[in-house]
């Protein structure tokens, strides 16, 4: 401090300190993976029966997409061989049921989209069982920043869905 004034670095930030080291390898809560399974399987139910989903049921199911592929891609959690083909499935469908919904349609998915998604939805309940709650707070972390960065690109790809 001189003259009163103190340097302060705005790049640095507080560690984050672990309050509880057990936190790293517990596995989700039954309670915690019912609440999320029941929302993303009333989203695809919505989805399926035709009635109109909402925001809240697009982005619980494109929450589900973007999650696993960040656990295949982006953290190597998974295998993309084996994961991506449904994911770009259900991206597909997605953007396919997004044209749809502007163009003033009913927000539909076809078939294939649907079992896509239906997929991605499996996939995400397999990881809650396998994962730690550290890992998937963590992937929802970085899929959170990731789609954070997309919304505010300037250069938006035609992929991404924003409702």
């Amino acid at each position: 401090m001189k003259n009163g004034f103190a340097i302060v670095n705005r790049d640095l930030r507080p560690a984050r300190r672990i309050t509880n080291p057990l936190a790293l390898i517990q596995a989700p809560s039954k309670a915690d993976k019912d609440r999320v399974m029941g929302r993303f399987l009333s989203a695809l139910d919505s989805i399926a029966n035709g009635s109109h989903p909402g925001a809240e049921e697009w982005r619980d199911l494109s929450d589900s997409i973007n999650t696993v592929e960040t656990l295949a891609l982006h953290f190597r959690k998974l295998v993309p061989a084996e994961v991506m083909p449904p994911v770009n499935r259900a991206i597909e469908g997605m953007v396919q049921a997004s044209r749809r919904f502007k163009a003033g349609q009913g927000m539909r998915f076809d078939a294939a989209g649907l079992h896509a998604l239906r997929e991605v939805v499996d996939i995400y309940g397999q990881c809650l069982d396998g994962f730690t709650a550290h890992e998937m707070a963590q992937a929802h972390a970085e899929t959170q920043r990731r789609v954070n960065v997309l919304l505010h690109d300037k250069n938006r790809r035609a992929d991404v869905v924003e409702l």
